[in-house]
């Protein structure tokens, strides 16, 4: 099976979380990038295996151990990106604001210093292994 199949065959997920939204996985791909300052040994293996659980089909980089402050403090804290190929409105924000912020509060403890970004990818300007993305995005809509 080649990639544009299997990305395209893959729909299993729509509207049961806050990440499965009404778009299959192929069509939003989120991308949540987090800044820390939080310690890299401080941080519990957990965190990744309960975001990918919690998460479908998803990219997360986690930059740890950074020089940084929110609000004048330097107590730990983050700042976050959620980078998605639609499923970005006021509504669905909130839906990702709450899951991820909750997953990094419950093992981070950083709470109430998070501060998150919300952006729009163009599908013309990404690309996978070799390959534009909108290629997927075309294989996707194609097989429907």
């Amino acid at each position: 099976m080649n990639r544009s199949t299997a990305c395209a065959e893959d729909q299993s997920y729509t509207s049961v979380g806050p990440i499965r939204l009404a778009s299959s996985k192929l069509t939003t791909i989120p991308v949540f990038m987090v800044n820390t300052n939080y310690a890299k040994a401080s941080v519990p293996a957990a965190l990744l295996s309960e975001a990918t659980v919690e998460l479908t089909f998803f990219v997360a980089p986690i930059v740890l151990d950074q020089l940084m402050t929110l609000g004048r403090k330097t107590a730990p804290c983050t700042y976050c990106s959620l980078h998605s190929i639609g499923a970005i409105s006021e509504e669905q924000n909130l839906q990702y604001s709450t899951l991820l912020c909750g997953l990094l509060n419950k093992h981070l403890e950083i709470s109430p210093l998070i501060y998150m970004n919300f952006f729009e990818m163009v599908v013309q300007n990404l690309a996978w292994d070799n390959t534009m993305f909108k290629v997927f995005i075309e294989a996707y809509h194609a097989k429907k």
